[in-house]
């Protein structure tokens, strides 16, 4: 007989918050590294690593407050 099958939870949920900060913090920043490319103008490798948290961590409570709202609407 097939045992069933257990469900990590909490590796899940660490998968999902790496995804998603990783996520939004890689394309903003690749967003404005190619606007200032296109713009020319120079920027410090600190103001896109700055540029790359902030964006990840906006992202992260972003996606927490829509969690909240859609588990509060259940």
């Amino acid at each position: 007989m097939l045992s069933s099958a257990n469900i990590d939870f909490s590796g899940i949920l660490i998968d999902l918050v790496l995804i998603v900060f990783f996520g939004f913090g890689g394309v903003y920043t690749l967003t404005v590294g190619i606007v200032h490319l296109v713009k020319k103008k120079t920027r410090t490798v600190g103001y896109y690593l700055l540029s790359f948290l902030l964006s990840g961590l906006i992202g992260l409570l972003v996606s927490g407050l829509l969690a909240f709202l859609w588990a509060m609407s259940l």
